[in-house]
């Protein structure tokens, strides 16, 4: 799971690059914009790896109480870093909103594009050999949750 997670980290970072080299031709040399990417980069990238932690505790602890309070937690900080962003300026947020889809651009670019196109390798994501049974879902119970 780690070596998954990490590719992707390492593709956020090259679809962040590349936005910033995209941004340069577009608007120019802006340190705010640049500021918001990093910024966004760095708070989505932060999410994935809270994502990642609380979907290997939901599989091994069979809770959903970390998942909906990372769930919250990563709303939060996905609000307060943008809101910092635009309250220094509005280039800064536009450069914050492009960072946090850097996650999203190096997931389909890895496993849409490079894994599908480029490598004739096998996707990770796709590894399904023949049918799979389902777990049931009643064993995905907290103790005091009433869903």
């Amino acid at each position: 799971m780690a070596k998954f997670r990490n590719e992707i980290i390492v593709y956020a970072c090259i679809m962040a690059a590349v936005a910033e080299i995209i941004s340069l031709f577009v608007i120019g040399p802006d340190l705010l914009f640049a500021i918001g990417l990093v910024i966004g980069t760095a708070v989505t990238i932060l999410g994935f790896i809270i994502l990642v932690r609380t979907g290997q505790l939901l599989m091994d602890d069979k809770k959903r109480k970390p998942v909906i309070l990372g769930y919250v937690f990563r709303l939060f900080l996905y609000g307060l870093s943008f809101l910092f962003c635009i309250k220094l300026s509005l280039r800064c947020g536009c450069g914050c909103g492009c960072g946090f889809i850097t996650v999203h651009f190096g997931i389909l670019f890895l496993y849409g594009i490079v894994y599908r196109f480029i490598k004739k390798k096998k996707n990770p994501l796709n590894d399904w050999v023949g049918t799979k049974e389902w777990n049931d879902l009643s064993v995905y119970d907290d103790e005091d949750d009433d869903w």
